[in-house]
């Protein structure tokens, strides 16, 4: 009789042999399309997902087929349904969650490339541009927050070594992550993030250049010499501009041309707006 019982509990819903809490349980490193619809346009991003939620301790495992149904049903575009953005998307994955498995604390985490399209800078020709982002949504004593990042190359060209050799240097190309985690209602979009990413640089890159565009860049990365120091800094100054309240994460890594290591540049903060509305740096 107590093993018929025992069958009509499902094997994740019994007591583990150990019975201690677990932080993060899911899945990792599901693919699948997934559609917004913004401004009148669709976008399809090709995107990787990730879904954790907590477990108590007198749960032996979580359902995982609930996670992968959750995301299946959000994705779908239906009508008075549709996603205006990943962390809409991801908002609603974990909303929908809440109905088929419990837990107290959730992430999603989706990571996809943004293409845009670009001009180059002086013969105007067009070119598509990729960047890598992720929107993360969590939810947390029934609150969610999102967190955006993106990840952008650009150039930077050495002070030190263009003052040494009387006005040569060496350049190379950077990267600069940056994060900002809000609450989920904030108005940030990807492509501010990506536009303060490519002005803190020396000079943006390009997939297309012409030779008048390169010059231009050349011309334009010798005008602006930067060490990246110099960049995480000017990232986190035209941050301060959106006058956003949140987490910020700033990391400029540079590729150096004349070592055989990387040179790196990390700033975080909290910013809060005061009474006045400005924004304090914490």
């Amino acid at each position: 009789m107590a093993r018929g019982n025992a069958r009509t509990v499902p094997t994740q819903d019994r007591a583990p042999t150990v019975q201690q809490s677990i932080n993060k349980v899911g899945i990792e490193g599901l693919r699948t399309s997934i559609k917004v619809m913004r401004d009148g346009e669709l976008f399809t991003y090709l995107s990787k997902i990730d879904i954790l939620v907590d477990l108590s301790e007198n749960k032996k495992g979580i359902h995982m087929s609930r996670l992968v149904e959750s995301i299946n049903e959000s994705i779908t575009l239906k009508a008075g349904r549709t996603k205006t953005s990943l962390e809409t998307l991801g908002a609603e994955v974990l909303m929908e969650l809440t109905r088929r498995h419990p837990f107290k604390s959730a992430e999603i985490t989706i990571s996809t490339t943004l293409v845009l399209e670009r001009s180059t800078p002086i013969s105007k020709r067009p070119t598509y541009e990729s960047y890598d982002v992720v929107a993360k949504v969590t939810w947390s004593e029934n609150t969610l927050r999102k967190y955006l990042e993106t990840s952008v190359i650009g150039n930077t060209l050495c002070p030190h070594s263009l003052e040494v050799t009387g006005g040569k240097a060496h350049i190379q190309r950077c990267e600069l992550k940056l994060g900002f985690d809000v609450k989920i209602d904030e108005d940030l979009l990807f492509e501010k993030l990506i536009e303060i990413c490519e002005l803190s640089f020396s000079s943006p890159t390009f997939t297309v250049l012409k030779t008048v565009d390169e010059a231009h860049l050349v011309e334009q990365m010798f005008a602006n010499p930067m060490f990246v120091e110099d960049v995480s800094r000017h990232c986190l100054d035209r941050v301060l501009g959106l006058g956003i309240e949140g987490s910020v994460l700033i990391k400029a890594t540079s590729f150096e041309s004349i070592h055989k290591h990387d040179a790196v540049a990390e700033i975080r903060r909290h910013l809060k707006k005061n009474k006045s509305g400005s924004i304090d740096v914490l």
